[in-house]
């Protein structure tokens, strides 16, 4: 691999900041103290910062001259999940812990921070986002709502999340769509209630319940085109207290992921329409709500990603063939603002996935991940 050297000499000091993250995970928006200490680190490499969004920061740096403004995003929050790894630097925070390794993305923007202190030899004008919130919390849209746009004129954004599964001389780059969208719908179910050996002198809502389900299940093969990928799931029922009786009202939540905007709304509009349809079919009254949380990561330059990622792991090593994933993340409203790309690094192929309980950051790819960035920057500033 051809990583920086620069970066490879302060290894060991990076994996302190790491592991010193990982120790103490943050939830949300409520990334205080990890800000604080991104904070000092920047202080001490001469980095110039501002608050932005809720507990998020953008350091800045200038070039030798005017250019393009390029940005990248690490995420710092951690999750609500209880660490099982035993590593000798666990989780302080009982129920809490980086299982995702924004830790680790945290610590390769530091990195990467560090090399520009002391590498200004650019046209043009560095941001680096520390964002909290990534985790289903908003916190790209309260970077965005703050005015992150508004006040700098981005040409370009990049992020990067690690992946388990891959090796960590791997980055995988996704020409267009690379995680899913995430949409959430909630179907209340209203009948009448009453004694369960007299159910024809009530409205049963759960043969309504039922056929909901059934016909969720059938959108996707019947509605949407098996080139597309899409995932409908039903996550929660909610309804009645007791055996003998026949409640009003039943609650349905569930799930939607999908690679393609169209098909949202196609999968909207007939979750919608099913509801209408039970309502007619058993007399019942039907309220439903579909609310649209991610959009598709959809990467529009990805050329700059794949000629940095060679560089840094060798071509051999870039992987563009990938399907994309259909987890989602928030980095996605970036990219509806400007261009970009956002790629994945290699965790190891013996890693466990993220979100779970035994996961950990692979350091290593703080050196990828850092070197990566520099290339990308170097590929950027160089475009006419």
């Amino acid at each position: 691999m051809n990583l920086k050297p620069e970066i490879e000499a302060c290894f060991e000091a990076l994996k302190s900041i790491r592991r010193h993250l990982h120790a103490h995970p943050e939830i949300g928006l409520e990334t205080v103290e990890t800000a604080a200490f991104v904070k000092e680190k920047l202080d001490s490499f001469g980095i110039g910062y501002e608050d932005i969004g809720v507990n998020s920061l953008l350091a800045k740096i200038e070039g030798r001259g005017p250019g393009k403004t390029v940005a990248f995003r690490a995420d710092m929050d951690g999750l609500e999940t209880a660490e099982e790894t035993g590593l000798p630097y666990h989780s302080q925070v009982e129920g809490r812990m980086h299982a995702c390794g924004h830790d680790g993305h945290t610590a390769i923007m530091l990195a990467f921070a560090r090399y520009l202190s002391d590498h200004r030899g650019f046209d043009g004008t560095v941001l680096l986002l520390f964002q909290s919130g990534e985790e289903g919390f908003g916190g790209a849209l309260e970077v965005i709502e703050d005015g992150l746009f508004e006040k700098h004129d981005i040409d370009f954004m990049f992020g990067l999340h690690n992946w388990p599964g891959y090796a960590v001389n791997q980055i995988v780059v996704h020409p267009g769509a690379c995680m899913a969208s995430e949409d959430r719908f909630d179907l209340v179910i209203r009948g009448r209630s009453g004694h369960a050996s007299v159910p024809h002198l009530c409205v049963e809502p759960f043969a309504a319940v039922a056929d909901f389900i059934k016909g969720a299940q059938t959108v996707i093969p019947r509605k949407v085109s098996a080139h597309d990928k899409a995932v409908i799931s039903i996550t929660q029922v909610h309804g009645g207290s007791a055996y003998n009786i026949i409640p009003d009202e039943v609650v349905i939540r569930g799930n939607v992921r999908t690679t393609d905007a169209h098909v949202q709304d196609l999968i909207e509009e007939s979750l919608g329409k099913l509801a209408d349809g039970i309502a007619a079919m058993y007399g019942v009254s039907t309220s439903f709500a579909y609310h649209r949380k991610h959009p598709v990561l959809r990467n529009s330059t990805p050329e700059p990603a794949m000629k940095a990622a060679a560089r840094v792991v060798g071509e051999e090593n870039v992987l563009t063939g990938e399907l994309p994933a259909m987890g989602s993340e928030d980095y996605a409203f970036f990219m509806q603002r400007t261009k970009g790309c956002f790629v994945w690094v290699g965790n190891g192929e013996d890693s466990p996935v993220i979100h779970n309980s035994k996961y950990d950051f692979n350091d290593q790819a703080i050196l990828v991940g850092a070197s990566f960035f520099v290339e990308i920057l170097e590929k950027v500033m160089r475009q006419p």
